[in-house]
């Protein structure tokens, strides 16, 4: 919950920089609770709400892609499509432009069906300054991942995957295949945190002091079409 509440602060301080450059047709929509990517608006019924401009010096793309849904989602839009991404420095802007849309509720069960499933994702580090690692385990072999890039693992079918962070006072996350289940996304960090429970989501939970902190399902779809594989 404390992490949640600071990403959302987070998000509402950037909000600032995040500029309207095209204005859509639609109006009068009710605000979302999801972005979801869309490919190709021209193969579905959608509608432009704005194109959108999140803009900060040396920032990591995440955060620019969470204050343009903030802002979007509460304009009616639910979905999006990448136009462009210019990472920054400490002179220069880092810049995210993206195209977002109002489709119906028939048009995102066909957009659902069409995303990457049975994928589990973790992100490295969200630094944009330097080139450290994070260390943990799948299923008990050693692994790492580069900041601003992510580890990918495929759950084959009728698999479990248990990854672990830290040692004997870590944390251990165990995932299960099921069919047509969305991705997995996790992080060591606190970026884009969203609830973790036991049940019908095929998700475990060993808690002690280490951190695997699951993300957003938006966050970590838009992720894997912005950074590289760890590599």
């Amino acid at each position: 919950m404390i992490i949640s509440f600071l990403l959302q602060t987070f998000s509402l301080g950037y909000s600032q920089h995040v500029e309207i450059v095209e204005k859509g047709i639609a109006e009068n929509l009710n605000p979302k609770e999801f972005m979801i990517p869309l490919k190709n608006a021209g193969n579905y019924q959608s509608v432009l709400v704005n194109r959108y401009k999140a803009y900060y010096p040396n920032t990591y793309v995440g955060h620019l892609f969470l204050a343009i849904a903030d802002e979007a989602k509460k304009d009616g839009a639910n979905a999006y499509n990448i136009i462009s991404y210019k990472k920054g420095d400490k002179q220069s802007d880092s810049e995210l432009i993206l195209d977002t849309y109002s489709l119906e509720n028939s048009e995102v069960e066909k957009m659902s069906e069409l995303l990457e499933k049975n994928n589990v994702y973790i992100f490295g580090e969200p630094s944009v300054s330097n080139d450290t690692a994070s260390k943990f385990k799948i299923n008990g072999d050693k692994k790492e991942v580069k900041n601003n890039t992510f580890s990918r693992v495929i759950l084959k079918e009728n698999e479990e995957v248990k990854i672990v962070k830290g040692g004997i006072t870590g944390m251990a996350v165990w995932i299960k295949w099921k069919p047509e289940q969305f991705n997995r996304f996790f992080s060591f960090s606190g970026l884009g945190v969203d609830g973790l429970g036991i049940g019908s989501n095929g998700i475990g939970v060993g808690f002690n002091t280490g951190r695997i902190n699951p993300v957003d399902r938006d966050l970590g779809y838009f992720l894997i079409q912005i950074l590289e594989e760890s590599r």
